[in-house]
């Protein structure tokens, strides 16, 4: 009886240590495509940023320019339309 249990007992450890040994080689698996999946990413994202032109804003004559060609409408609204105008003008 004590053979059989210890038979039962090697068999069973043999199949969880078989059963570990697989479950860390899916761990170092999922890692794996985790680590290439994420500098995969970081890579794409450098690559987005080099594509990136800086912002590019007003100088003061350009602002002094606009307000004048707004004075001739309502200044404050027409304004800022012109100058949301000429920033997009100049960030495309």
């Amino acid at each position: 009886m004590i053979i059989k249990r210890n038979m039962a007992i090697d068999s069973l450890t043999r199949v969880c240590e078989e059963s570990l040994a697989l479950i860390k080689q899916l761990i170092d698996a999922d890692n794996e495509t985790y680590g290439q999946g994420y500098e995969d990413g970081m890579a794409a994202q450098a690559k987005v940023q080099q594509t990136l032109r800086p912002w590019v804003g007003l100088t003061d004559e350009e602002i002094d320019g606009l307000w004048e060609m707004a004075q001739m409408f309502k200044p404050h609204k027409h304004f800022y339309l012109l100058v949301e105008a000429k920033l997009m003008e100049k960030n495309r």
